[in-house]
């Protein structure tokens, strides 16, 4: 005779919850019940399936799966443990977020499956052999070939792209820092390759005086002792220059 869970004694209010109309207030509140005493079952079956970094994803899909089970519990077709019922639901949920959600690369759905169960099937094969399981084990317990299951383990490991934070090797610096990025200078090449031209058609003496300005880094009083200008004539042919250049450089 099977034994009840600690979950059997939300059962009344399961079934109280299911013979509420779908208008009734006090729904919302009998859903919230259920759904925060039947979250450790999420929270078992989310480490379950999934590590650190995956079990908060894992977590939330499967409380769709508890949802759905309490929304969709009848009393009347209940038999035993309400988790004989649960548990599949949330595992369901978990199993589909994992064939269809975690994958950085395009695998054909018959390879997702079989990485579902081989994942399903490598903790009891561990714990019973106090190892992890070989290829020819698991294609053995799954009935299926070894190269497919060799196969299907070289996807998983495949499943999620390196993040740009993580170092390929210790100490080294992360990987989005090693990337190249693009040359800010490659604006202005079409710019400067205008400018020339421009420049030749400009008076000897403003073209001098814009060299210096803006490729010699001459101040304007610096570039009047080189002219044997005053600074005021300076800027006067300076302005008068870049004017001619912004014209011929208008569309």
């Amino acid at each position: 005779m099977d034994v009840p869970s600690d979950y059997a004694r939300h059962l009344p209010t399961l079934a109280e919850y299911a013979a509420l109309p779908c208008d009734d207030p006090r729904r919302a509140g009998l859903r919230s019940t259920l759904i925060l005493a039947f979250l450790p079952v999420v929270q078992h079956l989310a480490r379950r399936y999934g590590d650190d970094a995956a079990r908060e994803d894992l977590t939330q899909a499967g409380v769709i799966g508890l949802i759905h089970a309490i929304d969709h519990w009848d009393p009347g077709a209940a038999r035993g443990d309400a988790l004989g019922y649960v548990v599949p639901c949330v595992r369901g949920e978990i199993l589909r977020h994992l064939r269809d959600r975690t994958w950085s690369v395009r695998v054909a759905r018959p390879v997702k499956e079989l990485v579902v169960a081989v994942d399903k099937a490598t903790g009891p094969l561990t714990q019973r052999l106090g190892r992890a399981p070989r290829p020819s084990e698991l294609a053995e317990r799954l009935d299926v070939d070894v190269g497919r299951v060799i196969e299907a383990i070289g996807v998983r490991a495949e499943r999620r792209s390196a993040s740009l934070d993580a170092a390929i090797e210790p100490g080294d610096p992360p990987l989005a820092e090693r990337l190249g990025d693009t040359d800010p200078g490659m604006d202005d090449v079409e710019m400067r390759g205008s400018v020339w031209p421009m420049l030749a058609t400009l008076p000897e003496r403003e073209r001098r005086i814009v060299l210096l300005r803006f490729f010699g880094n001459k101040t304007q009083s610096e570039i009047g002792e080189m002219v044997a200008l005053s600074q005021m004539h300076v800027s006067r042919l300076l302005a008068r220059a870049l004017a001619t250049l912004r014209r011929g450089l208008s569309p």
